[in-house]
């Protein structure tokens, strides 16, 4: 059976080679890339400033806590899903050594 610890282990190591590897980098621009392509920055952009606007004094937090959860769903699914390859084959050639 596989504690905390060996999960926590095993998470710090893919990490590491995800940001030494350079595929931290070329996965989160592929992402980004992505996104702006499909236009969430600028819809997300809207959401925020109609929310902003909306609430009587807003504060960091609850504009976090209102936000996040609909920034994630905004995102496409075939965004969602390409950026899961990348992932997917990142972890099959660190598995393969």
């Amino acid at each position: 059976m596989t504690n905390q610890s060996d999960i926590n282990t095993l998470k710090l190591k893919i990490q590491n080679e995800l940001i030494q590897s350079g595929q931290y980098d070329e996965i989160s621009k592929f992402l980004k890339f992505k996104l702006i392509e499909n236009g969430w920055f600028d819809n997300f952009k809207n959401l925020a400033s109609n929310t902003i606007s909306e609430k009587e004094n807003p504060n960091f937090s609850s504009l976090i806590r209102d936000l996040e959860p609909k920034a994630l769903e905004m995102v496409p699914d075939n965004v969602k899903e390409e950026t899961l390859v990348k992932i997917r084959q990142f972890l099959d050639s660190v598995i393969d050594k």
